[in-house]
């Protein structure tokens, strides 16, 4: 039996915003898979200055428009997006090599709400 792997997947780090406090990074990850898939894009928190980890990642998505990365504010990150389909989020972040998990950012996803125009004004 012959296998063969062609691991063509890139990743690419697009943005890296520090804490206000510096304690921390969200980092987001453009993750190309090839030809035939759509781009993925991860994000993930980690101890700053240090490099995301697969498998560690607190949002993935794909066909996704709109994102977004902001920290509100120390411990508080928002994830916002146009549309997209959602394959993972968690709403909070530890680390051992952060204050031994007591260091806790809380995480918002939201949808970002565009202005409708009423149907009615269309006719």
């Amino acid at each position: 039996m012959l296998v063969v792997s062609c691991d063509t997947v890139s990743r690419t780090e697009v943005t890296r915003i520090k804490s206000p406090d510096s304690i921390a990074d969200a980092v987001l990850i453009k993750v190309n898979a090839g030809a035939t898939a759509s781009y993925a894009y991860e994000v993930y928190i980690i101890p700053t200055g240090g490099q995301p980890t697969q498998g560690n990642e607190i949002f993935k998505a794909d066909k996704i428009n709109g994102l977004e990365i902001q920290w509100i504010q120390s411990k508080y990150l928002e994830i916002k997006y146009d549309d997209g389909r959602i394959f993972h989020f968690s709403n909070f972040w530890h680390s051992k090599d952060v204050d031994n998990f007591r260091y806790i950012v809380d995480i918002e996803l939201s949808k970002k709400i565009k202005e409708r125009q009423n149907v009615s004004d269309k006719r």
